[in-house]
């Protein structure tokens, strides 16, 4: 199991995460809890995260916290959704 790296775009100051609301601490903590329990690699995570970033940017601009945490928790729900779909042993 790999070990989550800083991802580029995360909202920080002083080099410290940012959080606008309980709810972006509570999927940024979700999303580090399942990788450190084994339900996915953070490599997965960041290639899902970085995806639906470059296909939300087409049509969009990624202008503060809530919008990007708000991708956070759709590569979460679709990375978590996949393995429940999946044919694996949980």
């Amino acid at each position: 199991m790999s070990s989550p790296e800083p991802i580029p775009g995360q909202p920080q100051a002083d080099g410290e995460l940012v959080f606008a609301a309980p709810w972006q601490a509570r999927t940024f903590a979700m999303a580090v809890q399942l990788n450190q329990s084994g339900l996915f690699e953070w490599k997965e995570w960041a290639a899902q995260l970085a995806h639906n970033i470059a296909e939300f940017e087409k049509q969009n601009t990624i202008e503060d916290s809530d919008a990007y945490y708000r991708l956070w928790q759709e590569t979460l729900e679709q990375i978590v959704a996949g393995k429940l779909n999946c044919d694996c042993n949980l």
